[in-house]
């Protein structure tokens, strides 16, 4: 009885207590006397912070607060978004501060994380070493010339050695012949450079006492600069290196396209040989199942060249099949002057040089049609097959892509006067040549644009002076018969310029 009366007054007294508990949880909930609060902290990151141009990035929000939350991000390029998980194209090449503003309702927070997206180019290897030669122990000074901002250097000296400085200084202690490399990377890509039999290294006993250092020729400024970097490096590893001197390359070019003309000329005149080469054509053609006959046939060779057809315009005064010959010569363009300049097959450049030979070609062939129909002409856009391969051709030997692979057609009317009709044939050429000239400054700006403009100049130089031929699958023969003044006023000083630029300029 006295344990059951003890735990009937140990109830009581719990339960007294508990009641005036629970009443204070419950005031204290009500009337909100503890407040937590939950302010942002802005944070973000993204998959990529570097790229060639246009470079799409996609940016993730990384913030820490109470929700809902706000966003506002600033890219750097003058563009912003209201978005939390953006996605944003930089067209511009740079180096872009990016910064993200958070608010909610407990206040903001902003980050901001300078150069933090960088867009550009891959560096392009150039460097130059002084002295070249000399006794051992050779001391020789390399000196990093790369365009492009490289961020980082490797060195292979040909002896064993290396370095990862940009200007190093290597001493050669055994006499010999070394080639030297260099491969330079920036966030962009990579480039690499390797001259053979550069560094030339004798004992002292076999030296030569007259023989003094060799002379760095500093680079050119101004216009034989601003050609020298439009023209671009003349070390292509040419199949006829061996044989032509670089200088003598341009004009071996130009003879070597005249001399396939000659011959389809000779094959298409000389009843006899061209009899003779039909026979053996056909032979051929049927033993290997082609069909080449028609191009040595005379009646297909007249028909490929006097015969205009007429063809419904649909576009901007061109027929569907003209656009199409148009954008096969824009593509065989690009293809030859990148075997010309023996340009690295990666996306950015063939769509630089399609856009650059799509301008180059068009305007070209809209200044010919623009007179042509204004004089009420019916003309043809024809594809070229031996302007094609003499493209080819010359581009794989010489490093100068001098044909075209498509010609235009002009049906006349046997009353038109000469003059119409040279003005049809010089309206070209003359866009040729102001396009000459507005790539060579795009030359001077930075980036994508300089590329371009060093290839629109060789592009438009080359089909200026080609086009200007005094020939008939030219325009040069119409301009002479019409005004013979204005031929040598065009073509004298374009010649001229076209071997100063691929043969006097070093």
């Amino acid at each position: 009885m006295k344990h059951l009366t003890q735990l009937i007054l140990l109830c009581a007294v719990l339960c007294i207590g508990l009641v005036p508990a629970g009443w204070c949880a419950d005031t204290t909930r009500d009337t909100g006397y503890i407040v937590v609060t939950n302010p942002p902290v802005a944070d973000f990151y993204t998959s990529t912070q570097y790229g060639q141009g246009p470079f799409t990035v996609s940016f993730f929000d990384g913030s820490h607060g109470a929700e809902p939350m706000t966003y506002r991000w600033d890219f750097g390029d003058g563009t912003t978004s209201e978005r939390q998980n953006p996605t944003h194209t930089y067209k511009a090449t740079g180096d872009f501060t990016v910064s993200l503003t958070v608010t909610n309702q407990y206040g903001s927070n902003t980050k901001t994380v300078p150069a933090y997206i960088g867009v550009g180019i891959p560096p392009v290897t150039e460097f130059s070493a002084s002295p070249a030669e000399g006794t051992v122990p050779l001391t020789v000074q390399f000196m990093d010339e790369s365009a492009n901002r490289p961020m980082s250097w490797n060195w292979n000296f040909g002896d064993g050695t290396s370095s990862t400085d940009q200007n190093p200084v290597h001493i050669y202690t055994e006499p010999g012949r070394y080639f030297v490399t260099l491969r330079v990377n920036n966030h962009f890509g990579s480039d690499g450079l390797t001259k053979s039999d550069y560094i030339s290294a004798v004992n002292p006993a076999d030296a030569v006492p007259s023989v003094t250092p060799p002379v760095v020729k500093p680079k050119p400024e101004g216009f034989v600069g601003l050609i020298l970097q439009a023209r671009g490096t003349t070390e292509k590893n040419l199949p006829t290196a061996g044989l032509i001197p670089p200088q003598f390359m341009a004009l071996a070019a130009v003879l070597t396209s005249m001399a396939i003309l000659l011959i389809q000329f000779l094959i298409a005149n000389i009843s006899l040989l061209a009899q003779v080469a039909f026979k053996f054509a056909r032979f051929f053609a049927e033993l290997g199942g082609e069909h080449i006959v028609g191009i040595l046939d005379e009646k297909e060779i007249a028909a490929r060249r006097l015969a205009v057809r007429k063809l419904e315009p649909h576009f901007l005064g061109l027929s569907s099949t003209e656009v199409l010959v148009i954008e096969g010569a824009v593509i065989i363009v690009a293809l030859a002057f990148m075997l010309a300049d023996r340009a690295a097959l990666t996306l950015e450049m063939v769509l630089i040089y399609i856009a650059v030979g799509a301008i180059s070609v068009v305007l070209h062939d809209f200044a010919h049609r623009y007179f042509a129909s204004k004089h009420g002409q019916d003309a043809d856009t024809r594809f070229w097959g031996l302007g094609t391969v003499i493209m080819f051709i010359t581009a794989w030997l010489f490093g100068n892509a001098f044909a075209q692979p498509y010609r235009n057609l002009v049906n006349r009317h046997d009353d038109m006067d000469t003059a119409k009709a040279g003005i049809e044939m010089v309206a070209g050429p003359v866009v040729s040549i102001i396009l000459t000239f507005v790539f060579l400054g795009m030359v001077m700006l930075d980036g994508v644009w300089a590329i371009a403009g060093g290839i629109g100049f060789t592009i438009n130089l080359i089909m200026a002076v080609y086009s200007l031929m005094p020939i008939k699958t030219m325009d040069g023969l119409e301009i002479w018969r019409w005004n013979r003044g204005l031929y040598l006023a065009l073509f004298v000083p374009m010649v001229a310029f076209y071997f100063y630029v691929f043969a006097m300029v070093q």
